[in-house]
């Protein structure tokens, strides 16, 4: 009976052996498919970041196009209304043949007037100063020199509900002259200045009243407390903002007072 359980040689090794082959095959096929499917994920990612990427640029091209559409289609609406316009001009200009005759009377008149001022100014120099456009102008005789930017009066009116005195902050109109130049002026406040900042008045040669810069490089006195001065403001230029006097910008007051002298005439006009 011990005869019939004795191991044959060699084959415990072989059945041993032979289910432990088996299972590295399997962890090694499901390896390989294990990877194959990793690498094919692994393309589909780049493959989908890739395509987000062309998305996001085609949008970008699109947005580009769109407001190159928007803005052409803004110019042809502008060129349309301008055409309508042209074609309404026929419309608009005289064809009585009186009406033309006016005209040509009136522009002849202005040239009779512009020949008198000119024969009154005699070619010298003066300063025009627009009080309605807010635009200062150098002219010697009919001539125009240069121009600028200023600020004139912003109108309206101030009171002192404590004393009841009245300020009106206009640039008056008129002839004048320069009756004086200065350099680095100090502007001596007068009472509206603290009356507006709700401050009490100081007497006169109080030493509040010396403000040192607010009236830029130079001066230049037209009378009655009327100046034309600097401006820390100068994005007010071109618009009625002053207290009345006219403002210029650093350039422009720099360039008239090195030209212009004192008894030079000023025009102030509306």
């Amino acid at each position: 009976m011990s005869n019939n359980h004795a191991p044959i040689p060699g084959l415990g090794d072989h059945a041993v052996g032979f289910p432990h082959s088996a299972s590295g095959w399997g962890v090694l096929a499901f390896t390989l498919v294990f990877g194959a499917e990793l690498i094919g994920i692994l393309h589909w990612g780049f493959s989908l970041g890739a395509a987000q990427r062309r998305v996001a640029e085609e949008a970008g091209s699109i947005e580009l196009h769109a407001r190159e559409t928007s803005s052409l289609s803004k110019q042809i609406r502008a060129q349309a209304q301008e055409l309508v316009f042209l074609q309404s001009l026929p419309n608009i200009l005289p064809k009585e043949r009186n009406t033309l005759r006016t005209q040509k009377v009136v522009a002849a008149e202005v040239q009779t007037l512009r020949t008198k001022v000119g024969s009154r100014l005699h070619g010298a120099l003066h300063v025009v100063v627009d009080a309605k456009a807010n635009v200062l102008y150098l002219k010697k005789g009919l001539k125009l020199l240069w121009q600028a930017d200023c600020s004139v009066g912003r109108g309206g009116v101030l009171k002192d509900k404590r004393t009841g005195r009245r300020w009106e902050f206009v640039t008056p109109r008129g002839e004048f002259r320069v009756r004086g130049k200065r350099e680095n002026p100090v502007w001596h406040k007068p009472d509206w200045a603290f009356v507006e900042s709700g401050q009490p008045v100081p007497p006169p040669e109080d030493p509040l009243r010396q403000a040192q810069g607010e009236l830029g490089a130079y001066v230049l006195d037209l009378g009655d407390g009327y100046l034309i001065h600097g401006t820390k403001d100068e994005a007010g230029l071109g618009r009625p903002v002053s207290h009345g006097c006219v403002r210029l910008g650093v350039e422009d007051l720099a360039k008239l007072y090195q030209e212009v002298p004192v008894g030079t005439k000023v025009y102030i006009i509306y």
